[in-house]
């Protein structure tokens, strides 16, 4: 049995190598939703002051320029991307570069100081996470356009998806916020979210 499982393990780190050597990823698209932990540029098309278009932002990324990610380089969805084998990141759904061909390797939806809680980003004007799955739907339209209906059926079906939430619903809502940190308890507000999310991902 330990054979077997050794033998497996070996099995698919081959495969893994094997497939990024060959220049294919090992999913044909990533989805990313979220806040501010995944956000690569959507909040530079919105009107709020939540925003990391100026320096430091960006200073380590490959053109040292800021992005709109929330870091001086990479974020961990940037990581994954490479991780298994892609070649460029999804593009911010509401930025310049997300049409034609760039859409085939996914998008990525995420806002910063959004998060299950719906009024958090209502907050910030920022994009709720029922906003993104709207903006993911009009995505599949524009995708099925692109590649064809069966194409785009596979890219969504066998893509990976990333949600990272739930830190701004705390740190930028409840704590600040009397109306909620009298009315729950965190571990009240914590159901809450957890709701939140069972509804999200149906």
């Amino acid at each position: 049995m330990k054979f077997s499982s050794n033998f497996i393990v070996v099995f698919v780190l081959f495969a893994f190598v094997l497939t990024v050597a060959n220049g294919q990823p090992l999913v044909p698209a990533m989805f990313i939703f979220g806040d501010s932990v995944v956000d690569v540029g959507n909040n530079n098309n919105l009107y709020t002051i939540i925003k990391a278009d100026f320096p430091p932002y960006g200073r380590d990324f490959l053109n040292h320029k800021p992005t709109g990610r929330f870091c001086n380089g990479k974020l961990a969805s940037d990581f994954t991307a490479e991780n298994i084998g892609f070649t460029d990141y999804p593009p911010a759904y509401l930025s310049k570069k997300a049409k034609g061909n760039n859409l085939l390797i996914g998008a990525n939806f995420a806002s910063a100081s959004s998060g299950y809680y719906e009024t958090t980003a209502k907050l910030y004007h920022t994009l709720s996470l029922s906003k993104q799955l709207e903006n993911y739907k009009q995505y599949q339209n524009k995708l099925v356009a692109i590649a064809g209906k069966s194409n785009a059926s596979s890219i969504i079906s066998d893509g990976i998806y990333l949600i990272s939430s739930g830190s701004s619903d705390f740190l930028q809502n409840y704590y600040i916020n009397p109306l909620l940190y009298k009315s729950y308890t965190p571990d009240q507000f914590s159901d809450v979210l957890i709701e939140s999310y069972a509804n999200f991902i149906q």
